[in-house]
This record gives C-alpha cells, sequence and structure tokens, in this order.
C-alpha cells in the first residue's frame, strides 16, 4: 500500500512496526553498529542494548559529543538511530492498546527481558486478527513524543542506513492520525472561526506563511550584479570558466511546483508537509552566528513559526528580540516529500573550475590535502585509518533513496526578514535560489587582501563532559554551521577550550555599517580599508537564482520573510 491513500488506515501501522523491529534486531554482519560492543559474533548482546532505548540512547549520545562532529565514529549514530525507532515504535505500539490484556500486559513485561518484551511485542502486533485497533487521536501528547524520537535522530546523526524507515514510519502515522484533512494544523475552534470570517471569500485562498509587515529596509543598488535570462547550459559553461564572476540567473525555476501546485508560500502546504507542524527543525537563534549569544535549539516547525515567523515586521534595526532562522538545514531530506518541490537546476552539472590560485579556499585546501598526505604516509595510526576508511563507506549506505555523488549538496534556508548570514566564504560553487521573499545580497572577490577583508582566526569552543537533560537541543548534526570546523585538538571531550578554524568569516559587521554609514570613521577605524573594498551587489527576488562562484566572500540580509534554497557543488 502506498502513503498517498486520502484515507490510510492505523491497521498500516501493524504492517510496518513487526518488520522494522525484527530487521533492527538482525542487522547484517558488515553493519558498523557492531563496532559500539564487538558484537559480531555476540548478536544477543547488541540486542540486549536495542531493546532497552532508555538506557542506550544516553550511552549513544555520549559518544556523538565529539567535536568536530565528522570524527564521531558512524558505528554509534547507527546505535542512537536504531534505539530511537526502537523507542517510538514500542511507544506507538502500546498507545495504540494492541497488546490483549491490557493490565497483564503490563506485568508480563516487568517480569520479561527486554529483549523478550520486544519479541513478544513483535509477534502479536503481527498477528491482529480479533483486536481493535482504533482511530489515533491527534491531540495526544505521544504522537508529538513520538514524532520528537524519530526527528531528532535524523537531525543528530543523520539516521545512517534508516532514512526510508524512519520516513515510512512518520508517514504511515501521519495517515493515522488523519492529518490529511487537517492541513493547517489549528483547532476544530480556531478553523470555526476562520471559516466564519472568510465567508465570500475564494475556496482556494491560502494562508501565507509570513506577514506581509514582516519587512526589512532595502538598499540602493550601487554596483549591481549581471543578470541574464535563462541562458544555456553551454553559456552558462563559458561564463564559469572564463568570467569566474557572480551572475543573478532569472527565468529559471518558474516550473518548481513549490513556485505553483505545491506553493512554499502557504502556511497550509508547509503544515502539511510538517504533519501539522510536529515535525522538530533545527533553529538558530540570535542575530548572526558570529554573536556571542548566538545558539541553537531543536524545535517543532509549528513553534517556529509562532514563535519567530508571526513576529511582526515594525523593527528598524533588526533588535527586537531574538531572530531565529532555520539555516542551512538538509530539510528535503528530512523530509523527502519537499524534495518533489523542486529540481536541481541544470547549471550544478556544469564541470567547474577550483579555486583560483592564492585564493583563501585555494590556500585551505592545499594545506587540506598536505595533511591528507601526512595521514597516508603512516603518521596516524593504522586503526584510525582504517575507522576513518570505513566511516566513508557506511554513511554512503542508506536503505532509502540515495543521491548520486555528483549531486550538489542541498540546503534550505527559512527565516523571517531581518536574518543574516555575516560575511564569509564556502568551498563550493553555489546556485542559491530565492523561492519565496527577497533578500540583499553583496559579494566581494576571493582575491580582496586579508588586510580589507579581516577574517577571523581560529576562536575558542568550551566543550561540557557533562550535559544538562536537554542539551541534545545544542548538537544537531544537519545544520552545518559556517565556520571550516577544523580543530588544534583531537580530544573528544574536555572542560579545556578547544580552537575552532572561523578563517572563512570576515570580523566586520556589514549590518552595523548598513544601518550607520554615516558613521564612516568610526567603521574605517574599526577595520581599515575595508570601505574601500570593491564590491557587487543585487537584491534577490522570487524566483530568481544567484550563482555564487567558489570562494567569493558573501553577505546576506533577508528583506522579507522567505525561504531560500542552495545547490553547492565542486
Amino acid at each position: 500500500m502506498t502513503t498517498t491513500n486520502p484515507n490510510p488506515q492505523p491497521l498500516h501501522l501493524h504492517e510496518i512496526i513487526p518488520p522494522t523491529l525484527l530487521s533492527i534486531l538482525n542487522p547484517d554482519t558488515n553493519d558498523p553498529i557492531h563496532r559500539c560492543f564487538n558484537t559480531t559474533n555476540d548478536i544477543e548482546t547488541l540486542q540486549s542494548h536495542l531493546c532497552d532505548p532508555s538506557s542506550t540512547l544516553p550511552l549513544a549520545d555520549s559518544h556523538l559529543r565529539v567535536f568536530p562532529f565528522k570524527d564521531v565514529d558512524v558505528c554509534w549514530r547507527r546505535l542512537y538511530t536504531d534505539a530511537s525507532i526502537v523507542k517510538a515504535c514500542l511507544l506507538i505500539c502500546e498507545r495504540l492498546g494492541f497488546v490483549r490484556d491490557g493490565g497483564g500486559r503490563r506485568k508480563r513485561k516487568r517480569e520479561q527481558s527486554n529483549t523478550e518484551y520486544v519479541l513478544r511485542v513483535i509477534e502479536e502486533m503481527g498477528d491482529c486478527e480479533g483486536m481493535e485497533v482504533g482511530e489515533v487521536d491527534a491531540d495526544k501528547g505521544w504522537v508529538a513524543s513520538t514524532v520528537d524520537i524519530l526527528d531528532k535522530a535524523v537531525i543528530m546523526t543523520g539516521a545512517p542506513m534508516r532514512e526510508g524507515v524512519i520516513e515510512m514510519l512518520l508517514s504511515v502515522l501521519q495517515g493515522a492520525v488523519g492529518l490529511w484533512e487537517k492541513k493547517d494544523g489549528k483547532d476544530e475552534e480556531e478553523e470555526e472561526k476562520d471559516a466564519g470570517e472568510g465567508e465570500g471569500e475564494e475556496d482556494d485562498t491560502k494562508t501565507p506563511l509570513f506577514s506581509s509587515s514582516n519587512t526589512a529596509p532595502t538598499p540602493e543598488i550601487k554596483f549591481p550584479i549581471p543578470r541574464i535570462s535563462a541562458p544555456s547550459f553551454e553559456s552558462f559553461q563559458h561564463h564559469v570558466r572564463k568570467a569566474k564572476t557572480p551572475i543573478v540567473i532569472t527565468d529559471a525555476v518558474g516550473h518548481w511546483p513549490a513556485m505553483s501546485t505545491r506553493p512554499w508560500s502557504s502556511r497550509e502546504y508547509w503544515f502539511d508537509r510538517t504533519f501539522g507542524g510536529r515535525r522538530l527543525v533545527p533553529v538558530e537563534i540570535g542575530r548572526a552566528y558570529t554573536d556571542e549569544d548566538w545558539g541553537q535549539r531543536i524545535m517543532p516547525f509549528g513553534e517556529f513559526v509562532g514563535t519567530y515567523l508571526d513576529r511582526g515586521g515594525e523593527r528598524d534595526d533588526g533588535d527586537d528580540g531574538p531572530t531565529g532562522y532555520l539555516a542551512q538545514h538538509d530539510l528535503l531530506s528530512q523530509i523527502p516529500a519537499l524534495r518533489g518541490d523542486i529540481s536541481i537546476p541544470d547549471y550544478c552539472f556544469v564541470d567547474v573550475p577550483g579555486p583560483e590560485p592564492g585564493t583563501p579556499v585555494y590556500m585551505k585546501k592545499k594545506r587540506d590535502e598536505e595533511e591528507r598526505k601526512r595521514k597516508m604516509n603512516g603518521q596516524e595510526p593504522a586503526q584510525k585509518q582504517k575507522q576513518r576508511q570505513g566511516d566513508d563507506n557506511d554513511s554512503q549506505t542508506s536503505d532509502g533513496e540515495s543521491n548520486s555523488e555528483n549531486d550538489p549538496v542541498i540546503n534550505t534556508w527559512i527565516g523571517p526578514s531581518w536574518t543574516i548570514s555575516p560575511l564569509h566564504h564556502d568551498p563550493y560553487h553555489n546556485i542559491f535560489v530565492q523561492v519565496v521573499g527577497a533578500k540583499y545580497l553583496r559579494l566581494y572577490s576571493p582575491h580582496t587582501p586579508a588586510s580589507q577583508i579581516h577574517p577571523k582566526g581560529k576562536e575558542s569552543v568550551n566543550r561540557k563532559p557533562e550535559r544538562e537533560e536537554d542539551d541534545d537541543q545544542s548538537h544537531p548534526q544537519n545544520t552545518q554551521e559556517q565556520p571550516n570546523q577544523d580543530t588544534d585538538t583531537d580530544t573528544e571531550q574536555t572542560t579545556d577550550p578547544q580552537l575552532i578554524d572561523m578563517s572563512n568569516t570576515s570580523e566586520i559587521d556589514l549590518t552595523a555599517i548598513e544601518m550607520s554609514p554615516a558613521e564612516a570613521e568610526q567603521w574605517e577605524d574599526l577595520w581599515p580599508g575595508f570601505l574601500q573594498a570593491e564590491y557587487i551587489e543585487t537584491v534577490l527576488k522570487e524566483g530568481e537564482c544567484l550563482y555564487i562562484p567558489v570562494g567569493w566572500w558573501h553577505y546576506v540580509r533577508s528583506l522579507r520573510g522567505g525561504v531560500s534554497v542552495s545547490f553547492w557543488w565542486e
């Protein structure tokens, strides 16, 4: 059966949960999860851990807190993912009341081992004849708890080898809850009120995702980036290889469903795709990631909308409370139903040149290559090399739809006006598409001298050996931070500060310069030479794309609430 049935029945849950649990309890011998406990030849030990998620999840979580995250052994990501799935499945089973002898089952659960209990759940749920399976109550807190468990596994670990399983569980659960008709996530009283207020209006009206008053000042464009309408593949390729400069591309994404039939500007559509707003998303809190009070939280999409997107736009300096920004997140992998709303621009398959010699990205890639050669020459312990190689192979394995190695890295950006990406550069070529709203972007050549662009250096980051109960809010795996994330230590967890390479980010507060141009003398004292640096700029509107070549410094400020998609490739 497909998950697009307009009237799905809760019965689907008993068809998917038993095989899911059986698969988790019987991993392949080459599954990296065995490395957690060296259980290749001791499946019972692994099963014991997986069937006790309340104890296993904190254990796996402690091993996820390696800095930088890329050094986490994939086995712990696998363990966290599978234990989360087991926990979610058992929560669904208990709340559906599929087990006969309700009082007796709790007694048996205490008497049985965790593994025996899970196996019995599999058997009894697989044999549903004569059992009563009622409608799922969407207002029950356990539904949100189940979504939280599964989404945290995806956000915090990437859900290696289980992306498809988690998406299927969430999709079937959403069908059982009956949210196909309840698209805006409001309660019945609010729906009736809206229906009364909307009498006489057309039935196909959609509530905008963003308030029309949520705006920020639009600057005068003095040095515009050239624009071109839907260039051919060959024309774009020639520009990338010869001119090697930014261009605005128009009339290239109008066919996207996100721009029309499945509108990303519609609040109803987003709530439908996010399980009535229950799906979790990582949100950056604060003006910019360079600020001291900046942080991250994982929250339901509905809370993100209500807290940050619904805020009015009366502010004139971006300082009316903290800004919330769903930034640089692989949302389309987390919620695959959204993936069909866009398509990868053909331009992303152009064979692009590498970074230009002498630029910061070129120099960093050169240093990284020298470091790789050093490790290949045997200066890195053999076991660590083997583990790193294994992780690379393991992370490519998935039961879901895998992307080609040549596909670009796709990230989604959702936020109100006044969201800011500080002046920085990336090690990729980028097609940046504005789907909803508008943004101001200013770009500086990668050849701009450091004496003018003022790049940051290495900055300290403190890591805590003990965590607060809700500290899992602070380390989402899929939210890729802008800094280079190189450190001067291999220590996993310590109270000592570690150094993170921030050289791809400028010290300059361009927003302050934008808002207070009359203070030029002050800015010159703070950042000598910057006001003399040459730049180009644009206001990117809905349906427009900006090509940003590798290594170009760029600053981004949202003028209206909006949604953007970036495509990185090299």
